[in-house]
């Protein structure tokens, strides 16, 4: 789950952008109309300069698809990285620890438009898969450890992953969970049936 890039001024005529000047104009089209819009023409208006800018890093749309999808990659790597730092917390602070960050606002769009392009596009669909199946493993750890039976465990740990998945793609669409409902969920994962 990578975070939103932040909105860049176009860099001004004359200077020599870099491939990650490229890669952020890029990412920010893909937040705001998917990869289908992803198009030369578009990112040279972007960025402020003509078409021949962009061939002296990319070779063609294809090669920056490429270079922004290991980049997404990347960026999901560093995302489980942060899942994995809260494997030393209590269970139910982990759990928290994870709802935090699927909570995080700068988060969503991006992870929304990279479960959009996971659907046709193969190397993206492996990380969102990698990212998920780590989120799960750690939930269902967590269920585990909160003495739950492994089937009760399974079903808390799908819950919460399904519900991380949806508070992305409702953004901006339904009312949007505050703090105190993902308490209130997390409370109803986490509590022993009386």
């Amino acid at each position: 789950m990578p975070d939103q890039p932040v909105e860049q001024a176009a860099p001004r005529r004359g200077s020599r952008l870099s491939v990650d000047d490229w890669l952020d104009a890029a990412a920010h089209i893909l937040v705001e109309d998917g990869i289908e819009a992803l198009k030369i023409s578009r990112l040279s208006t972007r960025l402020g300069v003509t078409k021949g800018s962009f061939y002296w890093h990319f070779t063609d749309i294809g090669a920056l698809k490429s270079a922004l999808a290991e980049h997404c990659r990347m960026a999901q790597s560093a995302a489980a990285a942060r899942i994995e730092a809260l494997e030393s917390l209590p269970p139910i602070e982990r759990i928290e620890g994870m709802a935090r960050l699927v909570s995080d606002p700068r988060r969503w769009a991006m992870e929304s438009a990279l479960r959009r392009w996971a659907e046709t596009e193969p190397a993206i669909a492996d990380s969102v898969d990698q990212l998920d199946c780590r989120i799960f493993a750690i939930a269902i750890a967590a269920m585990r450890e909160l003495g739950f039976p492994e089937a009760e465990a399974h079903a808390r740990a799908t819950t919460l992953l399904y519900a991380g998945i949806g508070f992305v793609h409702a953004h901006g669409r339904l009312n949007e969970a505050t703090v105190d409902d993902l308490r209130v969920i997390i409370d109803v994962l986490t509590r022993a049936g009386t």
